[in-house]
């Protein structure tokens, strides 16, 4: 069968070797990180982690196959390279030579295979099985090189092996650990820090892992997280000195942390998309005219600022503009004239009653009360309901039967840790992926589109993926089954000093790099 190797995967290699010798010519000295985080990891087993917060904290202990770069471009790091046949079906990758666990024991084709098994193993119920679905089996073609053969073509695939979840973890550790309330409170990766102690609602502590494989690497010698779940709190420790990093700086207290000359700010664009799902099964809602008519009537721009500081941008597409394979589409421009006349031919010239849910977080309540005042310019009543983490996601993701589902709009967002258009679109859009078989909370269902995502995933050939996913997005963004709003940037408060802690594009943090001046 033909294969063919990636050459954006050489270029990779070149890329990463240049990175990492102009990252060990950087002069610093060992030194304690200090990170005041917004809440508590859940665990330390990757392969059953559903938050990016967690994911953030287990990236200093394990690594991955691939893994991303700050502009969410996929890099080899376990991983030296892959080839991929046509159809997209198989997947040789060549693993790194030398590279040991802290445990000492060896990263080779046997433990990948462990790894990926488990991931693949649906029998398993760990929270990250079901993207791993595809996989047929894992072959050992030598002792650092492995198939893995797919049931199904599926062209995302070494994106979906760069997901924060799909990282190595020592097979001893697998074998000694096998209860999961067990390992995930004993991890062992490849990483540069090894795990130190956990405990939960005070402080997490990783310490350096002296075998590590990149040479000269870690430069601090451990890391320490608080959980400081109040913002204000957070900044204050950072301008105490208590804390040399803030994940995340909340936009409105970005302004306090730049004039305090002793702080900084890293800013990078985010490829995670806010939006107003619209429940299309509601029977004033599954008429396109009203949900365009959404989208006309809220002003993004005024949302960005109110909410996010003007940091980021509005939305130009279902998909952040930092994703792959995204396409821009035409503006939705605001304009709540248009918006009561879409209304208005609709049959609802005396407008609608709606319930908009959200959490009680406060820049989420702000942002509803923005959407219930632009909404209401329009005629349309809204009562915005909060509440916390645990009941929402109970009624809202728990939720068996979607003609029972109680909400008419629901704010959120969603952040494809693949980087890539398939985990952006299709456990929001597709009809497969209704709650509570994955993310659809809008309830969005369209032939094209489904058939659309799932040919770009049977094949291999870019071109041709992207030509689907444009059409997708094309038919998603004129079916209007969300209020389409934005992509903030991430945003890290630091002291002057640190090098190298920021927000990938996803949310998730990184700090493997981290050095002090």
């Amino acid at each position: 069968m033909p294969t063919h190797v990636s050459r954006w995967m050489q270029r990779s290699l070149l890329a990463a070797a240049v990175c990492a010798c102009a990252l060990n010519a950087v002069p610093s000295w060992a030194q304690d990180l200090r990170i005041a985080l917004y809440a508590d990891a859940t665990g330390f087993d990757p392969h059953d982690t559903s938050d990016t917060l967690s994911y953030s904290v287990q990236s200093g202990i394990f690594e991955r196959l691939f893994q991303f770069d700050r502009e969410m471009k996929v890099i080899p790091v376990l991983a030296t390279g892959y080839e991929a046949n046509d159809d997209a079906t198989e997947f040789t990758i060549t693993l790194r030579q030398g590279v040991e666990f802290s445990d000492a024991t060896p990263f080779n084709a046997a433990a990948a295979k462990a790894n990926l098994d488990r991931l693949a193993d649906q029998s398993l119920g760990l929270k990250r099985n079901s993207l791993f679905s595809m996989v047929d089996r894992v072959e050992i073609l030598d002792d650092y090189r492995i198939k893995v053969v797919l049931k199904r073509p599926f062209g995302a695939m070494i994106n979906t092996l760069a997901h924060p979840s799909a990282v190595m973890i020592s097979p001893k550790a697998l074998a000694d650990h096998p209860s999961e309330d067990e390992l995930r409170r004993n991890p062992v990766g490849t990483g540069p820090f090894e795990f130190a102690g956990w405990e939960p609602g005070r402080q997490i502590k990783l310490v350096k892992n002296p075998q590590y494989w990149k040479e000269g690497w870690p430069k601090v010698d451990s890391v320490v997280f608080y959980p400081t779940p109040e913002a204000s709190t957070r900044v204050a420790r950072l301008q105490a000195g208590e804390v040399d990093a803030v994940y995340p700086l909340p936009a409105e207290l970005t302004q306090v942390v730049e004039r305090n000359p002793k702080l900084g700010i890293a800013r990078d664009p985010g490829i995670m998309q806010y939006f107003l799902a619209i429940n299309n099964l509601k029977p004033a809602l599954d008429d396109v005219r009203v949900r365009q008519a959404f989208n006309h009537a809220i002003d993004s721009r005024v949302w960005l600022r109110a909410v996010f500081g003007d940091m980021g941008t509005v939305a130009t597409a279902p998909i952040a503009d930092g994703v792959g394979f995204y396409a821009a589409q035409p503006e939705y421009a605001y304009d709540p004239d248009l918006a009561r006349e879409l209304l208005r031919q609709a049959g609802h010239a005396d407008g609608l009653d709606l319930q908009l849910w959200t959490s009680n977080e406060t820049s989420d309540v702000r942002a509803a009360q923005i959407f219930k005042q632009q909404l209401g310019q329009v005629g349309v009543r809204v009562s915005v309901v909060p509440m916390d983490a645990g009941a929402r996601n109970e009624r809202l993701w728990g939720n068996k039967d979607p003609e029972s589902a109680q909400y008419d709009l629901y704010y959120g967002g969603w952040s494809p840790s693949t980087g890539e258009a398939d985990w952006a679109l299709r456990p929001v859009y597709a009809t497969e992926s209704w709650t509570p078989t994955s993310y659809n909370v809008a309830y969005y269902s369209n032939p094209e589109v489904d058939q659309d995502i799932q040919a770009a995933l049977e094949t291999a050939d870019d071109e041709v993926r992207a030509a689907h996913y444009a059409k997708a997005q094309a038919q998603i963004w004129q079916d209007a089954p969300r209020v389409f709003l934005g992509n903030p940037d991430n945003v890290v408060g630091l002291t002057k000093g640190l090098n190298e802690v920021y927000m990938l594009a996803d949310r998730s943090l990184v700090f493997d790099q981290a050095n002090f001046e």
